[in-house]
């Protein structure tokens, strides 16, 4: 090759047939300074498979994201059957796919500044921001398509999914922990504390609601259940038209049948099935639309009961003591109250708690009243009588407790500044009760 003087100084040398760029932007890789002009396809390369990448995995989690919602919390299957991810593993995932994202986005960032370097390019200088927004159009899009066609999606992908989580797990396994360790996650399998839950709350109703989820897999059926003494029911015997007479002054829409007593409850009657023969005489073989009852012991849990409510299709059981009578009576309305409270629809009157103030300390209750409603009213707190109530729930129950037997009439029991007198009692029940506050 031969050289040519291109200045004065004759050390100044310029070969013939090469080109080389007065500027030219380094980058350190592996320790050694290697041209952009080399590098910059292969970061292009990278930044496209990343956003993929990262594509793919928002997908997967809206996928997922959408399955669980329209998931029935009563149709959930066992940990091993279920193919959605935990809420800890759908945290990994997200983790993973957000640090993917950043990476691609400084990858692209360093490009589109480079290119940007050159004055010849100052004309494409929001080609950075079109990008991000294409970007953000085309994540939308894929999210909203992953979580329309969730049903059909996961199928397909969960043994990927399982394949990600189990080699992202070493990746996210520190942040995890610090999220345990400031109280943001919740290990899995932890028990969940009303507490916790109110402390999310941000309205009373909100707390009330929380605290009702809470308590729901806690709670049995003896609790949710009309008492045997409220349970409306008819006799087997009697001719269809003083049949439906009763059911027209009852307004319920289904209502369970005894032959001779309650403890033997042969089924329940839907009144639906009764109106195409409304036209027929007192006659009628009414008893062949009975349906088959479905019996229940008292310590049912109501998660249990609402999932064969839902499999049976049935929306009323007959609790059972331990001797085979009826203690009482469920409806599916009994459950979902004790997540929502109570639901009045326009057939329910406004109950109003039946009691008479004799003087300033001084009260008569029928002894059905609620605890609950008792302490409202004598402006005590809700759990005042919490250590010695028992499973009770009425006043009546309280009592029971009290004495450790059916109290006579005149009988008096006191609690801490409460004293009770039983007013009226026969030998089956509690009537009226007298309290004395202070």
């Amino acid at each position: 090759m031969k050289e040519t003087a291109d200045s004065d100084d004759p050390l100044a040398r310029t070969r013939t047939g090469i080109s080389i760029p007065q500027k030219c932007t380094q980058s350190i890789l592996a320790g050694a300074f290697v041209p952009v002009d080399f590098l910059a396809p292969y970061d292009l390369i990278l930044v496209i498979f990343l956003f993929l990448f990262s594509l793919s995995l928002s997908g997967i989690r809206a996928a997922y994201a959408a399955a669980g919602a329209m998931e029935n919390p009563w149709d959930r299957k066992p940990d091993e059957e279920n193919q959605l991810p935990t809420r800890i593993q759908q945290t990994a995932l997200s983790l993973v796919q957000r640090a993917i994202t950043l990476f691609a986005l400084l990858l692209a960032v360093r490009l589109v500044w480079i290119f940007l370097e050159n004055p010849q390019n100052e004309n494409f200088r929001w080609l950075g921001l079109a990008l991000l927004a294409f970007w953000i159009w085309v994540d939308a899009i894929v999210r909203y398509n992953a979580a329309r066609r969730a049903n059909e999606i996961i199928p397909r992908i969960s043994g990927l999914t399982r394949f990600l989580i189990k080699i992202c797990q070493p990746l996210t396994q520190p942040v995890l922990k610090l999220g345990y360790f400031f109280g943001i996650f919740t290990p899995e399998g932890a028990q969940i504390t009303t507490e916790m839950l109110e402390a999310k709350a941000e309205s009373e109703e909100e707390t009330d609601l929380l605290r009702g989820l809470a308590n729901f897999r806690q709670t049995i059926a003896r609790k949710a259940m009309q008492a045997r003494l409220h349970i409306t029911a008819f006799d087997i015997d009697l001719d269809f038209h003083e049949l439906m007479d009763k059911i027209n002054k009852s307004g319920y829409s289904r209502v369970p049948i005894f032959r001779d007593d309650l403890d033997h409850v042969e089924g329940i009657l839907n009144v639906k099935d009764l109106l195409p023969h409304i036209h027929l005489d007192e006659h009628f073989n009414w008893q062949k639309l009975i349906r088959p009852v479905y019996f229940i012991p008292e310590s049912k849990r109501l998660d249990d009961l609402m999932k064969d409510f839902q499999s049976r299709r049935v929306h009323m059981a007959i609790v059972v003591d331990e001797y085979g009578g009826t203690s009482g009576l469920i409806t599916l309305e009994d459950i979902i109250e004790e997540i929502f409270g109570d639901i009045n629809d326009e057939y329910d009157e406004d109950e109003e708690v039946n009691y008479t103030q004799v003087d300033e300390n001084t009260y008569v209750f029928e002894a059905k009243v609620l605890i609950n409603d008792l302490c409202r009213i004598l402006g005590l707190e809700s759990d005042y009588f919490e250590e010695v109530r028992g499973n009770s729930e009425s006043l009546a129950g309280l009592l029971l407790e009290l004495f450790s037997r059916l109290p006579r009439t005149g009988e008096v029991a006191t609690h801490r500044k409460v004293t009770f007198k039983v007013q009226s009692a026969d030998k089956k029940r509690i009537k009226k009760v007298r309290v004395l506050v202070g």
